[in-house]
């Protein structure tokens, strides 16, 4: 029940979110998909390790495969061996069972969530300014 409950939640934060927010929503999930790989790691359970990593990486290759290169320019190449980075980790923490190989893409996704919510906050202020 309390699962149910909170998958609706989920999908009506998604279904009424904007781009910036869904952005940000996103690198929860890519983050979160992460951590519970590393648990799963851990712990030896090599089914919800390979659940999770696929995860993360269908997540990132999303935000990847929507990058404007003509108008994000270097950032949007930046963002794109970035993307790459994570995605070869996550291989890697497969391959080798070993859980310290999230600990970079982690840290670059806290980062860049970081990021956009400063800008999904900037934008909020400026629609209820109007």
């Amino acid at each position: 029940m309390i699962a149910t409950a909170a998958n609706a939640y989920q999908q009506t934060q998604v279904m009424t979110a904007n781009r910036v927010q869904l952005i940000v929503l996103l690198y929860d999930s890519a983050i979160q998909s992460m951590e519970l790989a590393r648990e799963a790691i851990l712990t030896n359970n090599y089914k919800d390790k390979a659940r999770f990593l696929d995860r993360s990486i269908a997540i990132v290759g999303e935000l990847s495969s929507v990058l404007d290169f003509e108008r994000g320019g270097e950032i949007a190449v930046s963002l794109h061996r970035l993307y790459d980075y994570m995605v070869q980790q996550c291989i890697q923490a497969n391959l080798r069972h070993n859980g310290k190989h999230l600990d970079g893409p982690v840290r670059c996704l806290t980062t860049l969530r970081e990021g956009w919510q400063v800008v999904a906050r900037q934008e909020a202020v400026a629609h209820v300014g109007s």
